[in-house]
């Protein structure tokens, strides 16, 4: 496992709420979605996890080629491509406190070299009892 990757996962790992606003940028319009999401709930302390296989599981017959560019204390940057090489997702994933994290998410037509859309997604923590 990549270990810039290591405190990521086990600062995510659990259940979390998920709201999540994509804005097309050619014909202005703006989707939401809201969810409750469990992120790594196979995540254990022996460092099994496999970025890899969870991307395919996970991606709906999309596979990713995920790139950690940049990794500080609370800001994660990351590159990913998909499979067909027509889409580049940059994401910036900010992580406000254990139990707030901000992501957006900037998707570039690598063909046309234009800029699709911009998402913004936030999650806050639920608490288990």
């Amino acid at each position: 496992m990549n270990k810039n990757l290591y405190p990521l996962l086990e600062h995510i790992k659990g259940n979390w709420f998920l709201q999540e606003n994509f804005y097309f940028i050619f014909n202005k319009k703006q989707k939401k979605y809201k969810a409750k999401v469990n992120f790594f709930n196979n995540f254990s302390e022996s460092n099994t996890f496999d970025i890899n296989k969870y991307c395919i599981e996970n991606t709906n017959d999309y596979i990713f080629i995920l790139k950690l560019k940049h990794n500080v204390k609370n800001l994660v940057i990351s590159k990913r491509i998909d499979n067909n090489n027509k889409f580049n997702y940059q994401e910036f994933i900010h992580m406000i406190s254990n139990n707030f994290m901000i992501s957006f998410i900037i998707v570039k037509n690598i063909e046309k070299n234009q800029y699709v859309g911009l998402k913004i997604s936030s999650y806050i923590r639920l608490i288990q009892k």
